[in-house]
């Protein structure tokens, strides 16, 4: 056999055992290999949607939820100038009504034209002044963070749109005064074959960039896939989801000039979404315990992805405690899920395409998963 043949036959073999290595490795992460074992089930009624709820941020003082919304399913299967023409939206919900009578009241902005949300967060000063920081995908690939001030009847005018080249792939969004915050981008790389690279190698190519009102900083580096952003009562503390690293990063923030510091990690063992940071201080998440399911969810709406919500008790110094599941659902109820928001003892579940909000009571009782 010639020696060229042999050379070829052990590369084209190296090449199988990496490529088999990698493979076996994106689908450990992405949870193809975790089995449910049992479901944990919550009592829950259902609230009629637009489709695509996919954040929700409570109000406690005035007692609303702000939902983004946004119909992915439409922009997927339409293309050129009608695809860009479909908007997404913002609504309201009054929680002082009967659960049985909450419905979505529209508050969409007209501005911008584009305006297609994910991620949101609501800011309220010392001053009552109330403001909503939304992340807008627009059409033409422009990504930004929008700020809009909140009237007494949730109305939202236009302040400042934020753009910057450090914004590649914006998630989701936490606000620390009037016009700063943080902002998480899920990918170093735009979309294509860069990000699916990304991906498939689990790079932690992610970050977490800070506006302070004026310039934007890359203030935490090196995660995969850094999702859902919250910050403590205190402002003291910064919580990151990790999606693909299937964990939850703890940070120590210098309230002065927004520095932040990694201080606590905690590898949960699911695909953590959004985080709703509740008055007592522990953590809501969402969840996907199955990353490839919620992939194949993405193509087919009748391919069901298991939906859960871990809930995190902190410790006093905001790190470490104690963490497990209080609703674990195979997708029957509910697929795709991405947010789940406290409101007294109950909580608000969105999810990323269907059209319809969860509403379960929210057990304190935390299960091992």
């Amino acid at each position: 056999m010639p020696k060229y043949v042999k050379v070829a036959g052990w590369v084209l073999l190296a090449l199988l055992f990496v490529g088999g290595v990698l493979g076996w490795r994106f689908l450990s992460a992405a949870g193809y290999f975790t089995a449910i074992r049992q479901e944990v089930p919550a009592d829950c009624q259902t609230v009629a949607s637009v489709p695509g709820p996919e954040d929700i941020v409570v109000d406690r003082k005035h007692d609303v939820a702000f939902v983004s919304a946004l119909d992915r399913r439409a922009i997927m299967a339409t293309s050129g100038k009608a695809g860009d023409a479909i908007r997404g939206g913002i609504y309201v919900i009054d929680l002082k009504q009967p659960v049985d009578q909450w419905q979505l009241s529209p508050v969409t902005p007209a501005e911008p034209a584009g305006l297609r949300p994910h991620g949101i967060d609501l800011y309220e000063g010392a001053d009552g002044l109330r403001r909503l920081f939304i992340v807008n995908h627009a059409p033409d690939g422009t990504e930004s963070v929008l700020i809009y001030d909140v009237a007494d009847d949730n109305s939202l005018t236009l302040v400042k749109s934020v753009t910057g080249s450090l914004l590649v792939s914006p998630n989701d969004v936490v606000a620390v005064g009037p016009e700063s915050f943080y902002v998480t981008n899920d990918h170093g790389a735009k979309p294509g074959f860069g990000r699916t690279l990304e991906d498939f190698l689990l790079l932690r190519s992610g970050n977490i960039v800070y506006f302070d009102g004026s310039r934007m900083n890359i203030a935490a580096d090196r995660l995969s896939y850094p999702n859902g952003i919250n910050v403590s009562a205190d402002g003291r503390h910064i919580y990151v989801a990790s999606t693909l690293g299937m964990s939850l990063h703890v940070y120590d923030r210098d309230v002065v000039n927004g520095a932040i510091k990694a201080v606590d990690y905690a590898r949960l063992g699911t695909g953590v979404d959004n985080i709703d940071v509740l008055p007592d201080g522990s953590l809501l998440m969402a969840a996907h315990p199955h990353i490839v399911d919620f992939v194949s969810h993405s193509m087919d709406p009748d391919a069901l992805s298991p939906s859960q919500v871990v809930r995190v008790e902190l410790n006093a110094n905001g790190g470490g405690g104690e963490a497990g599941t209080i609703y674990l659902n195979r997708g029957e109820q509910l697929s795709g899920i991405s947010v789940a928001a406290g409101y007294k003892d109950l909580m608000l579940l969105g999810n990323v395409f269907s059209p319809k909000i969860l509403v379960c009571q929210q057990s304190t009782e935390i299960k091992a998963y």
